[in-house]
């Protein structure tokens, strides 16, 4: 007898966690975050007008935490990326490296942007089609007039440039599962693109801080918290605390209104247990 009651007296905090975790992980989502405004692009915008557009995306999508807009600062700029100040005139006075017409190597920069780097600059940028980014055909084509006007004048319009390389109909995207079913932790870093600016594996950094068990519960006890609330703050609200050294306002705010509560309680489990330290 004496054992059942210290095995219910020990584990009656333990569910009292557990049900805070999962009162809190549906709650934070429906109260607090609101995902991005949509832009509404249509074919018969002008080029101005969806320059003005990209501008907004640009921004929006965190393409500047990585990317500087520094007059005279030449190429290099401060940032991760190449500087975009004058990218025009820049290309126009024949800039060695990708293709010659501007139009071209600003499409290539965004859908395949490890075809060309620009010198000094590791290959760290994802497609802009995929996560972070995500950005659908017409936002590419508003950024590119975007990156058009900043030295030049913005001249695409909707369908003048080719569509994503690979890019599948409505019909087919509809077929596939969506990223709210699925439940295991690996597919879910995938789904959501996590991967492409963490790294599982300890000393290795790519545009985020690494995700490695003994590095989340070091953060944590840095910051009193427990490893659990950490994590499950880092992912539902990113902007509550972020580690120096790294872009500031990359980190998608809207996860917590697409990942349910099981994908959370999932996420937390896997990254601050082994398996989720390679």
């Amino acid at each position: 007898m004496r054992r059942i009651g210290l095995y219910t007296t020990a584990t009656v905090p333990a569910l009292v966690i557990l049900s805070f975790f999962v009162w809190f992980a549906n709650w934070i989502p429906q109260t607090r975050w609101e995902p991005p405004q949509k832009q509404q692009i249509s074919s018969g915008m002008t080029p101005v007008q969806l320059a003005a557009i990209g501008d907004t995306v640009a921004r929006q999508r965190g393409c500047l935490a990585c990317h500087t807009i520094e007059p005279g600062a030449g190429a290099q700029g401060g940032g991760r990326g190449p500087n975009w100040a004058g990218v025009a005139v820049r290309r126009a006075q024949g800039v060695p490296g990708g293709p010659n017409n501007l139009v071209d190597y600003l499409v290539q920069a965004l859908y395949d942007p490890g075809a060309y780097l620009v010198e000094g600059y590791a290959n760290i940028m994802p497609a802009a089609t995929s996560p972070p980014a995500k950005l659908t055909y017409e936002e590419v084509v508003a950024v590119v007039n975007y990156l058009q006007s900043l030295g030049g004048t913005p001249l695409v319009k909707v369908g003048d440039i080719p569509r994503p390389p690979g890019e599948t109909s409505a019909a087919v995207s509809a077929a596939q599962p969506s990223a709210g079913n699925v439940t295991e932790p690996t597919r879910i870093l995938s789904a959501y693109g996590c991967s492409a600016c963490h790294s599982l594996k300890a000393g290795e950094t790519l545009l985020g801080p690494a995700l490695t068990a003994s590095g989340l519960r070091q953060t944590a006890s840095e910051r009193s918290t427990s490893a659990e609330a950490y994590v499950m703050e880092s992912i539902v609200a990113p902007a509550a605390f972020e580690k120096q050294g790294f872009p500031s306002g990359v980190m998608p705010q809207d996860l917590g209104t697409k990942l349910t509560a099981g994908q959370l309680s999932a996420l937390v489990a896997y990254l601050l247990s082994s398996g989720g330290e390679r």
